[in-house]
């Protein structure tokens, strides 16, 4: 601790010392805060006196689009400073994840009513600190050529991580847009044999114009992850005073080494509209001006997606696995999934005229899948042998539609619906909606916010089929029905939200580890063996969460408190409380410089946490004859967080309270050890 405090006086004091001189000479240029309108993209300064004094514009938008109509939500781009120091950890701004430790490893969220729906391709589901998916795409407009270049680090070269970021749009002209986006991240990991190596590559256009618009963008992603199985005794976290040596992180064992699991993506998305409407005359007798009102717009929406993981192991203790349902000395699995869909509709635009209160779409869908994945055993040929690979294909045909509000500063809903009318999934169907409500009280606007839903889908193709050496099922399941109601008030006035939900789940598809109990001479455990399963009675889950801001003057208290209950916990273990709390000062130095200064820490309640299964990158429950929970732990961490003209930088020390045992995200995967972490991005407008 002292060490601590004189290494952040040692950082702060020149900083702080030096700031005005730093001041004077950067440029004029002021970062904007994008704060989007009803219909239109407005402004506000940061610093409105050197306002005059700017040269190049500095104004970026963004906004993301639906999968299926290609409408745009505006969104925020990512240049704000508060929690900087918190969004590149793995367990998220406000710690709600549960990972395997380190920078981009699998994770799973402890809050039910946020965790994202399944994708087909079930092994992407570990990994959306990384995987963007179409609807989470940020296209970009700006006045200027933008690039935003981001780097964060923690520990040593043998033990710790980097995250490169970098973001480049300019447009060509004021409708077209151009970008890309480089993205790596690197893990070493304090524990034995946890490297993660992520790289994607993202290029995207935009042309937003009265008649036709259009959206498109291209993945590619490579990602590599060293599973090490976790450690092999928690008694070196738990318990460090029972063991016969002290061990560091790194000398920890852990149950697997020599083994990765790999995947590599490959996305094409493109959107285009036609607008047909008319023009009509707008502004006054001094600035008048011709705005084309669409009234109807044909849409088309294409979609590429080619999946590969793989899974090798060169060496794997003989008790590991329950099974081995391929021979060989070392293990090499592999699976494929093309999914390509086809979208065409038809839109009855919103607001055209005063009677058009609502946008209206609807489509009709083809899509194509196709698995690949071993189909049997090595077979004997000759001297050698060869495994049978089997190719299956799925082909289905929906209808779909929506009802949308958008504009109008009271009510806001968009309802959306979809129907499997032909193919392998036929009698699949969804229907979801979103209202919103926006009420002045006593100066404030209140916003009421109803989300719902209705699923009845059969599960994902390798949950009823997967094929591989340790693992291998061909399952019939019922498809899965789920319903879910939450409401949601908030007053931004006193930073005050509360969420309330409740959802009802017949026939859950999970998976459970069913290893088998062993005893050598060298002790006694479980085998590990991943097994799908289906509970064909009803499952209800409702939660309560409350997030509540205060501020002081400088002194700010922000609060994230979550209460969720499941009817069978031994089937969808959850947290009963969890816990983000975020105290700091803010205040600004010769009024450019923002500053934050303070501590947050994490906590969650004892529960019994998923396990999680290397070979199919899946958390799953843990055995049924050996459970153990983890959790009442608190993190902290303490921090230094700027934001200067054009650049945010931050230091923290993570885990400042390392000393107490018990520190386990999940069964056999401990937090990171206390360490320095530090960040910087930087903005150029030109």
């Amino acid at each position: 601790m002292k060490r601590l405090s004189i290494l952040l006086f040692t950082i702060l004091v020149p900083l702080f010392a030096s700031a005005q001189r730093i001041i004077g000479e950067l440029e004029a240029n002021t970062d904007m805060m994008m704060v989007p309108g009803d219909s239109t993209f407005s402004r506000k300064d940061k610093n409105k006196d050197s306002e005059e004094k700017q040269i190049v514009p500095a104004e970026v938008f963004a906004w993301t689009i639906d999968k299926t109509y290609g409408n745009r939500t505006l969104t925020v781009v990512d240049t704000l400073q508060h929690q900087f120091q918190n969004a590149n950890l793995t367990e998220g701004i406000n710690g709600h994840y549960s990972h395997l430790g380190n920078l981009g490893s699998p994770r799973i969220n402890r809050i039910f009513f946020e965790r994202q729906d399944d994708d087909e391709f079930i092994f992407l589901r570990p990994f959306d600190q990384f995987y963007i998916q179409a609807d989470q795409f940020r296209f970009y407009n700006t006045k200027s050529p933008f690039l935003n270049a981001t780097y964060n680090t923690c520990g040593s070269k043998t033990t710790g991580d980097e995250h490169i970021k970098v973001i480049y749009t300019q447009n060509a002209g004021k409708r077209i847009n151009i970008g890309g986006l480089f993205d790596y991240m690197y893990g070493q990991g304090y524990y034995n044999s946890q490297s993660t190596s992520h790289m994607g590559a993202n290029g995207w256009a935009s042309y937003i114009g009265d008649k036709y618009d259009f959206h498109f963008f291209y993945s590619h992603n490579y990602m590599k992850l060293t599973e090490n199985g976790g450690i092999t005794d928690e008694n070196y976290i738990t318990h460090p005073e029972n063991m016969r040596q002290n061990f560091n992180a790194d000398d920890i064992p852990v149950w697997l080494s020599n083994t990765w699991s790999k995947q590599e993506h490959d996305v094409v998305h493109f959107n285009h509209r036609y607008n047909i409407g008319f023009y009509r005359t707008e502004g006054d007798s001094t600035n008048m001006k011709e705005v084309f009102v669409p009234v109807t717009s044909i849409f088309h929406t294409f979609s590429l997606r080619y999946l590969r993981r793989g899974y090798i192991a060169y060496t794997t203790p003989s008790n590991y696995h329950t099974y081995d349902y391929i021979t060989g000395d070392s293990t090499n699995d592999r699976t494929k999934n093309f999914i390509m869909r086809n979208t065409v509709g038809l839109s009855l635009r919103e607001g055209f005229n005063k009677y058009a209160a609502a946008g209206i779409n609807a489509y009709v869908a083809f899509e194509h899948q196709s698995f690949e994945q071993p189909d049997s055993m090595h077979t004997a040929l000759g001297n050698f042998s060869r495994l049978i690979t089997n190719k299956e294909s799925e082909n289905n045909i929906a209808v779909g539609g929506q009802l949308i509000r958008t504009q109008g500063k009271m009510i806001h809903y968009n309802v959306n619906g979809e129907f499997t009318v032909a193919g392998d999934r036929s009698g699949d169907f969804f229907v979801d909606g979103r209202g919103e409500l926006n009420l002045p009280i006593l100066g404030d606007t209140a916003q009421v916010v109803l989300n719902a839903y209705v699923k009845n889908q059969k599960p994902s193709y390798y949950i009823r089929h997967y094929h591989s050496r340790h693992a291998w099922w061909n399952n019939d399941f019922d498809k899965e029905w789920r319903s879910r109601i939450q409401g949601q008030i908030s007053f931004p006035k006193t930073g005050t939200k509360l969420t309330v939900g409740f959802e009802n789940i017949k026939n859950y598809c999970y998976f459970e580890n069913t290893g088998t109990a062993y005893t050598t001479s060298t002790g006694s455990g479980y085998s590990n063996n991943v097994t799908p399963k289906q509970y064909t009675g009803n499952i209800q889950v409702i939660s309560a969460n409350l997030c509540q801001n205060f501020k002081f003057g400088i002194f700010h208290f922000d609060n994230d408190i979550t209460y969720q209950k499941s009817t069978k916990s031994d089937l969808i273990p959850l947290p009963t409380l969890s816990l983000y709390t975020n105290l700091y000062i803010e205040f600004r130095i010769a009024k450019v410089l923002n500053c934050e200064l303070g501590g947050d820490m994490k906590y969650f309640t004892e529960y019994e946490a998923p396990d999680y299964s290397p070979i199919v990158s899946q958390f799953m429950l843990q055995n049924a004859s050996h459970r153990q929970k983890v959790g009442n732990y608190p993190l902290i961490s303490i921090y230094a967080n700027f934001d200067l003209k054009r650049t945010r930088f931050y230091v923290q020390y993570f885990h400042i309270n390392q000393s107490d045992g018990r520190y386990l995200w999940l069964p056999g995967y401990p937090m990171n050890p206390g360490g320095l972490h530090f960040g910087i991005s930087w903005n150029f407008y030109d």
